[in-house]
Order: C-alpha cells, then sequence, then structure tokens
C-alpha cells in the first residue's frame, strides 16, 4: 500500500524552500507515495502551485490571522484533516512554524511519523524568544529533522542542544529538467551586452546583504559593470538611495520579481551572494545548473558545500575586506559552463537527492 504523505506549508511561493517542498511534491516515486498538500491559508503568494503535478490534492486550513497567534486553530484543523484522511507521514517544511508546533505533536496518532524540514540557521534568523525556546525544548519531538547543510546541522546541535541522531543533512536538490525547460522558453531582455554583467537575487532584506554589496561596488571606480538583482523586499528604497549616494543608480538595476530568473542567470558573466547568513542559498544552485560561475561571500549557510574555488567560482568575505581582490579573481578566471553544468548535475541532480528524501520517509 502506498505511504500517504502531507507536506504542511505556510504558502507554495516566492522561496527556495517552497520551491524545494514543489520539487519533492513531483518526483516522490509514486508507486509507494502518495503525496499531498496542505497549506495554512489561500494566497497570492503561492505562485509554485502551477508547476504542481495534477495528482497531488491541495488541502487548506484556511487560517486567517497571523500564523504566531492562530497556531490553535492551525492543530485543530490539521488534527481534523488528518482524522479524515489517515497520512502516514507529516513533513513540516517551514522552519518557524515546525517550532510553533512541535510542542503539540503527542496529539497526532502514534503511527504517524513526524518529519521537519529545517530552512534556515534558527540561532541567527529566529527574531523570538518564545520561538528559540521551542527550538530548545520541543523541537526533538520530530521523529527525524532533516538539514541541508553542515552549518544548520552544527546550529541545531551545539545552540539548541539537538542530538546528532535525530539531524540527517541533505543538501537541497536542483530540477535541472524544469530549468532547462524555462531557459528554453524565456529570453532576459533587461540585460545589456554591453559592461561585466552581475546578477543578484533575493529578498530586499538585511539578511542578503545587499547594502554591503553596493558600498563595495562602488569602491571599483575603473571596472565597467551592471549589477541586475532580482527580488523585491522592504530594503528596496533603502537601496535605491544607498545606490544614488554611491554614484552607482546607472550600474545597479533593481528588477523585481520576474517569472523566469533562470535566463538571467544564464546570460550574465557571473552571481554574487552577499548573504549575511543563509540555509543553504538555492540561487547559488541554480546558478552552476545554467552553467553561471559564482562569488560568494563566505556566510554561514555550506557555501564551501557549493563553491569550488577556481571551478565553478570564488567565495570572498566581507569581513575579511577582500571582496575587490575576489572580484578581480573571479572575473579573471576562464570558467567551463558546460564542466559546471555537469557538477550540477552530478551534485545535486533530483535523482540523486529523492532517494535520500525517500530513505528518511
Amino acid at each position: 500500500m502506498k505511504k500517504s504523505i502531507f507536506f504542511i506549508m505556510p504558502n507554495l511561493g516566492g522561496g527556495g524552500g517552497e520551491r524545494i517542498i514543489s520539487i519533492l511534491l513531483n518526483n516522490l516515486d509514486r508507486s509507494v507515495y502518495r503525496p499531498q498538500l496542505v497549506l495554512l491559508k489561500k494566497s497570492d503568494r503561492n505562485s509554485f502551485l502551477e508547476d504542481l503535478k495534477n495528482d497531488v490534492p491541495i488541502h487548506y486550513l484556511d487560517v486567517k490571522t497571523r500564523i504566531m497567534f492562530s497556531f490553535p486553530i492551525i492543530i485543530y484543523r490539521l488534527l481534523n484533516l488528518v482524522k479524515i484522511h489517515s497520512p502516514d507521514i507529516l513533513f513540516f517544511g517551514s522552519g518557524q512554524i515546525n517550532a510553533l508546533l512541535s510542542p503539540f505533536l503527542f496529539l497526532f496518532p502514534r503511527n504517524i511519523r513526524l518529519v521537519a524540514r529545517e530552512s534556515n540557521l534558527p540561532s541567527i534568523f529566529e527574531r523570538y524568544w518564545v520561538i528559540k525556546l521551542l527550538y530548545r525544548y520541543s523541537y526533538l519531538n520530530y521523529d527525524v529533522i532533516i538539514v541541508q547543510s553542515n552549518d544548520m546541522q552544527n546550529d541545531l546541535n551545539q545552540h539548541f542542544k539537538i542530538p546528532l541522531n535525530k539531524l540527517v543533512k541533505i543538501n537541497n536538490p536542483v530540477d535541472h529538467a524544469f530549468i532547462s525547460k524555462q531557459l528554453e522558453e524565456g529570453t532576459a531582455n533587461a540585460i545589456s551586452p554591453n559592461n561585466i554583467r552581475l546578477l543578484a537575487a533575493g529578498r530586499l532584506t538585511s539578511q542578503k546583504g545587499f547594502d554591503t554589496l553596493i558600498v563595495e561596488l562602488a569602491k571599483l571606480k575603473e571596472v565597467p559593470f551592471n549589477l541586475y538583482i532580482l527580488g523585491d523586499g522592504e530594503d528596496k528604497g533603502k537601496l535605491e538611495k544607498l545606490c544614488q549616494d554611491n554614484q552607482l543608480e546607472n550600474k545597479v538595476h533593481f528588477l523585481g520579481n520576474v517569472a523566469n530568473p533562470y535566463v538571467y542567470m544564464r546570460d550574465v558573466d557571473g552571481l554574487i551572494l552577499s548573504s549575511r547568513y543563509e540555509g543553504f542559498p538555492n540561487v547559488l544552485l541554480e546558478s552552476i545548473a545554467c552553467g553561471t560561475p559564482v562569488l560568494a561571500n563566505n556566510c554561514p549557510g555550506g557555501i564551501d558545500e557549493i563553491v569550488l574555488p577556481s571551478f565553478n567560482g570564488e567565495i570572498f568575505s566581507f569581513a575579511k575586506h577582500d571582496f575587490t581582490e575576489k572580484f578581480h579573481l573571479f572575473m579573471n578566471t576562464d570558467y567551463n559552463k558546460n564542466e559546471i553544468k555537469q557538477y550540477s548535475k552530478k551534485k545535486f541532480s533530483i535523482q540523486k537527492k529523492i532517494v535520500e528524501f525517500q530513505s528518511i520517509l
């Protein structure tokens, strides 16, 4: 008999964690598993729903208020859904919600396997002390916790005392077939063929470090470049003013959210990751899947598990003030795009990673 799995998410769109869940929903072995999606609310952020296969049922818990204050309703409605459908596995895929629900896992039938996928570094990312207490004292109620990098594993083990035997590291998979299809169908019209073409992508927040990147790029006064930033967020106005203050308004271009980021990754000379911290940065995985080398800040989040210096990019450190040096090294290295793509397929392919996920389900 097939194992029924509920994947529980606040929404399915806009972020790397949501993309990974959509990949799992589409690629689990249908002869063994019957995946279903449970979303807390209907939202215009559920953009990845259109990518799901038709055989994935979708259930909504219809939560109306902020998730932080509505977890009793979430638990009640999820328990009712479980009673009706009797899933074999509950797969919780969003760190803060995982933590909020962790004290109440005893309410679910004991024969259900409880799996959490952590999506960030909670010691750095999480602002609420109550949530941090839940990580410390009840997160280990899950049967298994999936982490994406050594940094994430160490964070949960060292800061929240979660035993290593609860933690399983699985790097994020890359959907190369989906990316190839997107590359065939789109063009990056906004990118000028002139100058060095650079790309950065992510929500415009402090975590992504675009402010520091802009200040560092302003030091490259003799370098003819254009930086294109994909994404939106609360810091957009602040970042635009920072560009003006550093005379970069004609070199840094904010393109907002785009439907097909992969054509931009393909058509630039390099992608820059300036984040202060990450969980396991999908934007790096997707860039190398397009054959484009990456220049990444050595922040917590598994950077050294993705970037191989002089092969698919370079690692710099804002803290060591070596951005300019590593930027020139990066731009003067002759990268082989086909070899970068093959490395990506060998290490991060769905076929490889889905076996790892299925082994713990």
